[in-house]
């Protein structure tokens, strides 16, 4: 039996907005989005959830935030 470890990741500010302009933009699916980014649809979920904040903070802030 192996044990898998998994890895945290964290996604800025900069990050974030780039995963809602990929799923706004209609041309991918939200799996091809969460293969290509390496994140977990819960997550990717978390985000769209929290979108209008995501893009209000990177309009005011650019990618100066590292984390929201």
């Amino acid at each position: 039996m192996s044990s898998v470890t998994s890895r945290r990741m964290v996604l800025s500010v900069e990050g974030k907005f780039e995963v809602i302009w990929e799923i706004e933009k209609g041309t991918k699916y939200i799996a091809d989005v969460c293969l290509g980014f390496g994140l977990v649809n819960s997550t990717i979920q978390k985000i769209c959830k929290n979108r209008t904040k995501i893009i209000s903070e990177f309009e005011q802030n650019g990618s100066r935030v590292k984390r929201f």
